[in-house]
């Protein structure tokens, strides 16, 4: 799964900061749940072209580590200051208790398996630590994956239930946290345009197989337009998780 993902993220590396409104957002959101001041040092998973990076660097005085997977897009990240580290989040390359605080925006929906990662990542936190996580679950696009299934024109990722995370995040050992779930609409022009964005932020990554033929297309759109369009343009929705918290203990 991973080099798709990793491909597709470095194809978009040129695009993603403007085509990124979604993530924008939610990078914001979270950035707004963060404390004011962060401890350092501080690790970013999943920081992409910095659109978190650049709302949490001046809050720290210490080292700021931007962890992405992808290369290419960490090679044209605007973020003075911080140290750029080309790494898998599921596979950091750090020691348990290193960081002061663990940020990710937009990243670990990604997971081949958050099961066993997030509680991994989190034990980079030392005691006293705090962290701040935003990831998509179950609803994301949900208008796209509507049209997609009556039409057999295209696929989406699907994502994880916010319950699979909230059971997730309750069992790890110590830990203090809390969830909250929020709805995220960004409106396109048109469904050209909205696929354009979703391509240009890398989000085409998908385990199903993808018909592209141009009469489904055609028929994509015209469901997508009919059913979902409105005055203001072409909706899409995700389905946003934010969970902050401490550590308040060991490893575990």
């Amino acid at each position: 799964m991973k080099r798709p993902l990793q491909r597709r993220f470095e194809q978009a590396a040129a695009t993603y900061e403007a085509a990124a409104q979604v993530q924008r957002l939610v990078a914001a959101r979270l950035a707004a749940l963060c404390p004011a001041t962060l401890g350092a040092p501080v690790l970013e998973i999943g920081a992409g072209s910095g659109l978190l990076t650049r709302a949490l660097l001046p809050r720290t005085r210490g080292p700021y580590l931007a962890l992405d997977l992808a290369p290419g897009m960490l090679a044209r990240a605007a973020m003075p200051g911080a140290r750029k580290v080309a790494a898998d989040g599921e596979r950091p390359p750090f020691r348990d208790g290193a960081f002061a605080f663990l940020a990710s925006a937009s990243a670990m929906h990604w997971y081949a398996d958050p099961a066993a990662s997030i509680p991994a990542d989190l034990r980079l936190v030392r005691p006293g630590g705090g962290f701040a996580i935003a990831l998509y679950v179950e609803g994301t696009l949900a208008e796209l994956a509507e049209a997609a299934a009556a039409t057999g024109f295209g696929s989406v990722y699907p994502m994880r239930p916010a319950a699979f995370y909230r059971e997730l995040f309750a069992a790890i050992p110590g830990i203090e946290w809390s969830m909250e779930e929020a709805r995220q609409v960004v409106t396109h022009e048109s469904v050209p345009t909205l696929l354009r964005s979703l391509k240009g932020a890398g989000v085409t990554h998908t385990e199903g197989r993808r018909a592209g033929s141009p009469a489904r297309y055609r028929e994509f759109r015209k469901y997508y337009a009919e059913r979902f369009g409105t005055v203001e343009g072409m909706p899409a929705s995700y389905a946003v998780l934010y969970c902050c918290g401490r550590r308040t203990g060991g490893a575990g």
